[in-house]
């Protein structure tokens, strides 16, 4: 029993270093060939993210409960382009890391979460890099930092499992699906809370918003930045229901198309 429990220890060791080692490699290919190098990795979401919220500052709307509007959106479209950046990017997965399926000890899903781990401490540090800023202009710092980070984590996971299923839908010969996935992002922003609080909305239509996990992990982003100014609704146990379910439904996915995986590569 200890050692099987020494092996298992032994290849999660290996695994850890290799999705480190794939992180790196992701980090150099995407940004190091930029004029602006690795900052570009905290530079591509800040732009996006600060542009949104100046824009709604700049026009002079004022928000239910007092809340800072630059802040409120920094903290809606930044999380929100993690979600855009993972969905957009499963279904090239394979094709854009060929060279590295060549070494047994690499596999999809090493690659997969190398990504998106990138991806999600990405967004952590733009998100309180931004706010950080507002606060030495005169806004507030977040009142609990662990649930903003928390719920970005949260997407990050469940759109990690989302992943999983775009890629497979690709490997199965769906060649359409980035062709949908890009789109689809953008038509579904009203809908993911980015842009909106549950509160805001109509007593009979807040019940059937909540059934979309995603503005659970918004709410309590929120929640994180603002504290208990405002009312906010989120379900930890729902959110990570829905993750673990995309998860599951993720692994079985590329465990049925390991086949075809094998032989494009």
């Amino acid at each position: 029993m200890l050692a099987g429990f020494r092996r298992i220890e032994e290849g999660a060791r290996i695994q850890f270093r290799v999705v480190v080692a794939v992180m790196l490699r992701e980090l150099h290919t995407r940004f190091g060939r930029h004029h602006l190098g690795y900052l570009w990795v905290f530079i591509e979401p800040m732009i996006l993210g600060g542009c949104i919220a100046v824009i709604q500052y700049a026009s002079g709307h004022t928000l239910p409960g007092g809340m800072d509007i630059a802040a409120f959106y920094i903290v809606g479209y930044t999380p929100y382009y993690l979600l855009r950046a993972i969905l957009n990017r499963a279904s090239n997965t394979v094709q854009a890391n060929l060279p590295l399926f060549y070494h047994r000890q690499v596999t999809y899903l090493d690659v997969l979460i190398a990504r998106h781990a990138l991806d999600c401490a990405t967004v952590i540090i733009a998100v309180f890099i931004m706010i950080a800023f507002l606060a030495m202009l005169g806004g507030a710092m977040p009142h609990d930092s662990l649930k903003i980070v928390g719920g970005i984590v949260i997407m990050a996971a469940f759109c990690h499992g989302f992943a999983m299923l775009l890629l497979a839908a690709t490997i199965w010969g769906h060649e359409n699906v980035e062709r949908v996935v890009h789109p689809f992002t953008y038509l579904m922003i009203p809908f993911t809370g980015a842009f909106f609080m549950i509160w805001w909305l109509p007593t009979e239509a807040q019940s059937i918003a909540l059934l979309n996990p995603t503005i659970h992990m918004f709410e309590i982003i929120r929640d994180g930045q603002f504290g208990p100014v405002v009312p906010y609704h989120w379900d930890l146990g729902y959110m990570l229901a829905w993750t673990a379910a995309l998860n599951v439904m993720g692994m079985l996915a590329m465990r049925a198309v390991k086949g075809r995986l094998a032989a494009s590569h």
